[in-house]
């Protein structure tokens, strides 16, 4: 059998699954798929598959591999390998290298080879990436079959939408088994649409018109006495504004860090100029103003990180609050917004109707586990987390604010829990472990 691809079984393991020496067998590392003939050792062996194997499944050869026997498929799996797909701008390093530091550490840990590419590290003719994995020494660069488990971690919707990254995702679709989770970022109305096709969900959405024109924005702010306009495709809280009736009279139109008791009573026509200023940018949608609870005279949100684990199931990883920076109306970290603990914020939170905190996170637990179901049942993607943003308003009841399909997880918790920050990397990981069949 020299020269010939070899797996090397004992003949306890070869026993096992019904082989016999000279039996082919199909061997598959990522989209890669080559035939192997069995060889009964007298020992088991660690590293089965022979050098040349390796070689054809474009396997680097000092990079540990764990292997198992399908016999649904009648298939041998080398693995488990999981593609971190982010962006690297020309001459410069990845983005996002801290996290991406951080994900290598917890999958060495857990067996994974998790090798970090982008658009132009793929090799379609060769169905094969160069990408990067972390060793003690550092970075190094190695070149892998094309995996058949992604994990987009592209952090920015603008980067995303770049031709040649649009143009490998599309690629990347077409190849058989081949499975993107979290492949792209929502918008707001997209969402909004696809929940409010379930029944069960409805009471949880805010009343949310796409605007065409500036005068659509009136039913609402005459219902409400409060809209507020979001940009379909934003995110952190950028490009919110909100319209309201003075009591004196008249019209405000805020930006988030703008008060608007400083500011001239604003007509319908001013306003409407201002509206149409925005649709002139960006595609919005205006949303019923909702009296959110407040803590310390500021509003805040409630944050649920929510992730498969290794059997699929949707879990909450982290429940925390977010209070708005004073004299701001969202509750962004990145725009000076304060994380409390969940317990604590339910708490310490001023309602007029005050709910036990047993309750309230009853109810968040459901709707964690409810809403990624509903969404990835209704949108037909894959998905592996979410960032779930709740208001509890001052009557104590819950709404869905906005779900983030790409949520940025901080390397330190709200709460000093690194069980957090510890299962936030190890859940994604475990689940594409599990979708690449180990």
């Amino acid at each position: 059998m020299k020269g010939m691809a070899i797996v090397t079984l004992c003949a306890q393991e070869a026993g096992r699954y019904n082989l016999n020496a000279g039996d082919s067998v199909a061997v598959q590392a990522g989209t890669q798929i080559q035939t192997g003939r069995i060889k009964i050792g007298t020992v088991r062996s660690l590293k089965p598959l022979s050098a040349n194997l390796l070689a054809a499944l474009n396997w680097p050869g000092d990079v540990r591999y764990h292997w198992r026997y399908s016999p649904g498929e009648n298939k041998l799996l080398v693995g488990p390998l999981i593609g971190i797909l982010t962006h690297r701008p020309a001459g410069k390093n990845y983005s996002s290298r801290p996290h991406l530091r951080t994900i290598q550490r917890y999958a060495r840990r857990m067996g994974i080879v998790a090798v970090v590419f982008c658009a132009q590290d793929v090799c379609w003719e060769n169905g094969t990436i160069e990408g990067m994995i972390l060793r003690s020494s550092g970075w190094v660069r190695r070149v892998f079959p094309i995996p058949k488990v992604i994990y987009n971690r592209i952090f920015s919707r603008r980067t995303e939408n770049r031709p040649e990254i649009a143009a490998c995702k599309q690629a990347l679709s077409t190849l058989p088994g081949l499975v993107l989770f979290n492949p792209r970022y929502f918008d707001k109305w997209e969402i909004h649409e696809h929940l409010r096709q379930t029944v069960t969900v409805r009471s949880l959405l805010p009343e949310t018109k796409l605007l065409e024109q500036p005068a659509d924005i009136w039913p609402l702010v005459n219902t409400y006495g409060l809209v507020y306009l979001k940009p379909v495709h934003g995110s952190q809280g950028v490009g919110i504004f909100r319209v309201g009736i003075r009591r004196k009279g008249g019209y405000y139109f805020q930006s988030r860090n703008f008060d608007p008791s400083l500011s001239k009573a604003l007509s319908k026509e001013h306003v409407e100029k201002k509206v149409k200023k925005l649709l002139g940018v960006s595609t919005y949608v205006a949303q019923q103003g909702l009296r959110l609870a407040r803590i310390g005279g500021s509003p805040f949100d409630l944050r649920l990180l929510v992730q498969k684990d290794g059997k699929g199931v949707w879990r909450i990883t982290k429940a925390f609050g977010r209070v708005a920076a004073p004299g701001r109306f969202t509750a962004n970290l990145s725009q000076g917004g304060k994380a409390m603990g969940i317990r604590h914020t339910l708490a310490v939170a001023v309602v007029l109707r005050k709910r036990k905190r047993a309750v309230v996170i009853k109810e968040l637990e459901k709707w964690g586990s409810v809403l990624p179901k509903v969404l990835e049942e209704n949108t037909g993607l894959n998905l592996g987390e979410l960032g779930l943003d709740l208001g509890l308003d001052r009557y104590g009841r819950l709404w869905l604010l906005e779900i983030n399909s790409k949520p940025r997880k901080r390397l330190v918790t709200e709460e000093g829990d690194p069980r957090q920050v510890r299962l936030s990397m190890q859940r994604p990981l475990a689940y594409g472990r599990s979708l690449d069949g180990f």
